[in-house]
């Protein structure tokens, strides 16, 4: 199991990617808009950005799972409510410091800062939270692979984190990433120039109830007719009940009871000529053999945005005639 894990945060690491310079106010404004329409009721987001054309040398991808991970748990912290409030500005730092979570060597960081007005983490949870598959959650309620991913990827960024939570007030996570230099702002697309679809069914399966959210109203907004599971064994029963109801299946990998290939296998069994496609945070070649061997069409680096699923969508419909 260990090893396992090992070539799980790895994969999340070195992704599918090409190291680049990232803009990153781009990119945290992006994910922002993702997670903005599928914060729970009473979860008021904040943000103050003034990172400029600040970049960090990585994989966009990668910083979206840091802001897109931490901002999830932020939210689900406060059940009753409060706010969620994302910073992002330069820093410079003459002399080295130590943080909660890693040291900083002298230079100009970009200090990415996302808080919650939650309950706080106890000392127990505090001390093992970046632990692969460690959780608070209920059994069968998600992965506990989140904050271990974020740990992970800022390692590899060059970048460290540091954390403060007061029990009964709320949690502080800054991230640290070395500025190297500047990059041109991304240009936009817009939905109208990306391939849509044409009320399509689409099942979507993911156990985070809000990237499942996000996922019906991205392809909402390109012309499909979405229905979003956040059990893959209530997607299976929900197939099970009518094969013939859904167009395509697009399913996370990482879950709780079936694992998103276990659930094409068994979808398959039923319906051999269902176009899947899997999505899922970590990426290597025995995911996508796997993925394949159980008749998965695509595989898909999460987080999905309009631009990166619009294509693979389309092509898998067509595969599927």
């Amino acid at each position: 199991a260990k090893a396992l894990v090992e070539r799980i945060l790895a994969f999340s690491r070195s992704g599918l990617g090409e190291r680049a310079p990232v803009h990153v106010q781009s990119v945290v404004e992006e994910t922002l808009d993702m997670l903005a329409a599928a914060l729970p009721a009473g979860v008021r987001l904040e943000k103050a950005l003034d990172a400029g054309d600040a970049a960090v040398v990585g994989d966009a991808t990668q910083l979206h799972q840091v802001v897109m991970n931490l901002c999830t748990n932020a939210a689900h912290a406060m059940e009753h409510g409060g706010v969620l409030t994302v910073a992002i500005h330069h820093v410079e730092i003459p002399e080295r410091r130590l943080l909660s979570h890693g040291t900083l060597s002298p230079c100009l960081y970009i200090r990415l800062v996302v808080s919650d007005t939650g309950p706080g983490i106890p000392p127990t949870v505090l001390e093992r939270m970046f632990d692969p598959f460690f959780t608070t959650k209920g059994a069968g309620e998600g992965t506990g692979l989140g904050l271990s991913l974020v740990h992970s990827i800022v390692a590899d960024l060059g970048g460290a984190i540091d954390v403060a939570t007061k029990v009964g007030e709320g949690t502080i996570f800054a991230i640290w990433l070395p500025v190297a230099g500047q990059a041109a702002r991304p240009v936009a697309e817009t939905v109208r120039d990306l391939p849509r679809g044409n009320g399509e069914a689409v099942m979507i399966v993911d156990d985070e109830r809000s990237l499942v959210m996000f996922a019906e109203e991205t392809l909402a907004e390109l012309g499909y007719e979405p229905t979003g599971f956040d059990s893959s064994v209530d997607a299976l029963q929900a197939f099970s009940a009518d094969p013939r109801r859904f167009d395509l299946v697009l399913t996370d990998e990482t879950m709780p009871d079936l694992s998103g290939t276990e659930l094409a296998r068994e979808i398959r069994r039923l319906r051999p000529d269902i176009p899947i496609v899997l999505m899922s945070g970590y990426s290597g070649a025995q995911l996508t053999e796997r993925a394949h061997a159980v008749g998965v069409i695509d595989v898909l680096r999460k987080p999905l945005v309009s631009r990166n699923i619009a294509e693979p969508l389309a092509r898998a419909l067509t595969a599927g005639r």
